[in-house]
């Protein structure tokens, strides 16, 4: 098991704790998301790294993954960018009784950001992304961790090269379902 909640495990879906509302609806013309809220606001301040939101998202993850658990996160679609706050939140959670490969998974090549229009399918995700040879998740059991999932397809992506590499089985987690 990954998850202490039995509802979580084995669906063969990404796990969402809540809805991600993006802060503007029309940058350019300077109009913000009514519907915009605290915890957005919070996987944005993870997305910037700040403590205080690594803190508040471990308080809330730490009880719901089990001991034992393999956690993997999805890489920044910037090459360059390897200390993501997701990264942050990743090393804190497996310094518990967990097992680190936050950064097994690595972005080799840079994507436009999804976030701004680039382009969501998989492929583009199997094409970037490489593994590191000098951690091993065969036989592992691993929670695959994203802040924000819009299609999902960077996350089953990487589940697909986890299995390829020879994990035992890949639960997907993300923070925030972007509506």
């Amino acid at each position: 098991m990954v998850f202490s909640n039995p509802l979580w495990n084995d669906t063969g879906e990404i796990i969402v704790y809540s809805n991600y509302h993006k802060y503007w609806l029309d940058k350019e013309r300077k109009i913000k998301n009514p519907l915009f809220d605290i915890f957005s606001g919070r996987i944005l301040d993870l997305k910037e790294g700040k403590q205080s939101a690594i803190q508040y998202f471990y308080n809330l993850l730490d009880p719901e993954i089990c001991s034992d658990v393999t956690i993997c996160v999805v890489p920044s679609s910037d090459s360059k960018s390897k200390k993501s706050g997701m990264c942050l939140l990743g090393e804190k959670l497996a310094g518990n009784g967990r097992h680190n490969a936050v950064y097994y998974l690595n972005r080799f090549k840079t994507i436009d950001k999804l976030a701004n229009g680039g382009n969501r399918d998989i492929s583009v995700h199997l094409k970037s992304i490489n593994t590191l040879d000098e951690i091993d998740i065969s036989e592992e059991i691993v929670l695959l961790m994203d802040d924000v999932t819009t299609t999902g397809n960077s996350l089953y992506a990487c589940r697909e090269i986890l299995l390829e590499k020879g994990a035992q089985k890949v639960e997907m987690f993300a923070l925030g379902k972007s509506i």
